[in-house]
Formats: C-alpha cells, sequence, structure tokens
C-alpha cells in the first residue's frame, strides 16, 4: 500500500471520527466542515492513488458529516 493511500484512509477515518463528534455533540455544526474536508481530501488522495478502499471511505466520511449537520440543524430549538 502506497504512502498516498495510507494517508487517504487516515483522512476519511479523521472524517468519520468528525462525523460521529458532530452527531453527539449538538452545539453547533462547526466539527463537520473539518470532516468534510477531511473526507473529500482522502477520496481525492484514494482517487490519484487508485485505492477503492479509501474512496469509498472518503465518501461516507463526508455523507455522515452531512447528516450529522442535517440532525445537529433539526434538534436544535428554532428561535
Amino acid at each position: 500500500m502506497a504512502l498516498r493511500a495510507v494517508v487517504a484512509v487516515v483522512l476519511g477515518l479523521l472524517g468519520v471520527v468528525c462525523a460521529m463528534v458532530g452527531i453527539f455533540v449538538l452545539d453547533g455544526i462547526s466539527i463537520e466542515f473539518p470532516g468534510i474536508i477531511f473526507g473529500a481530501l482522502g477520496y481525492y488522495l484514494g482517487l490519484t492513488s487508485r485505492d477503492r478502499r479509501s474512496q469509498i471511505l472518503g465518501i461516507v466520511a463526508a455523507a455522515l458529516n452531512v447528516i450529522s449537520m442535517l440532525i445537529s440543524g433539526l434538534s436544535e430549538p428554532l428561535q
């Protein structure tokens, strides 16, 4: 496994961690933005290194962060 693929997997995992923290911490959506960026970078590095596993992990990380944003946005009371 190439170094670029390893970095892509690590970035994808960081994106998933940001999504999980964002789901359980309902103080805002600031943690999800770095998660989306980590997921997108992981996907890009996986794409350039032709590593299917890191591509899928990057897509999952970005999607989970978007879902986490929606959950935290819906659970806050309207002002």
